[in-house]
């Protein structure tokens, strides 16, 4: 493939050295013919891209690409990059918890959002990023989705405590 490159740069090197040494045409006489080479160099190109009849072609099933560096920042596809509003476009790091209060239809936590706003929510409440798996009287369990392409796990779990001070024991 390299030998079929570096062939055509010195087949177009040499028309565009000998179209310029060559004499003006005259007037009325026809254009030098220079889109032919054009022609051939643009279906060899198609030939080499395209993949043979019966050849192998990869095909990724959603795994990452061998030949893209790990170092490179990969983004995450979320979707539109506008978050919608309320409690569904808050990340889970972002909200904090206030209260918590029983019910006899469960617990209802009390979170604080980034807009300054208090929001009321139940188990299985979404997140931008996740979702309430759990609550009791002093915690909120949360199942954040991993967004890293690289790592193995998919999940984990974020808890919340309602007094902060217990969590560093």
């Amino acid at each position: 493939m390299l030998f079929r490159i570096l062939a055509l740069v010195t087949v177009l090197g040499l028309a565009g050295y000998a179209a310029a040494q060559a004499p003006p045409p005259a007037q009325g006489a026809p254009a030098p013919a220079g889109e032919p080479v054009k022609d051939t160099i643009k279906s060899i190109l198609d030939q080499e891209l395209e993949p043979p009849p019966g050849g192998y072609t990869y095909n990724p099933q959603g795994r990452r690409d061998p030949f893209v560096s790990l170092q490179k920042p990969v983004e995450a596809d979320r979707g539109p990059k506008t978050r919608k509003p309320g409690m569904e476009g808050f990340l889970i790091q972002e909200v904090a918890l206030k209260g918590i209060v029983k019910t006899p239809q469960g617990h209802i936590a009390m979170l604080l959002g980034t807009d300054g706003k208090s929001y009321f929510v139940t188990v299985g409440q979404r997140l931008f990023d996740g979702a309430i798996i759990a609550m009791d009287g002093a915690t909120v369990t949360f199942r954040q989705e991993v967004t890293d392409p690289l790592s193995p796990v998919r999940t984990r779990e974020v808890k919340k405590t309602l007094y902060p001070s217990e969590e560093a024991r």
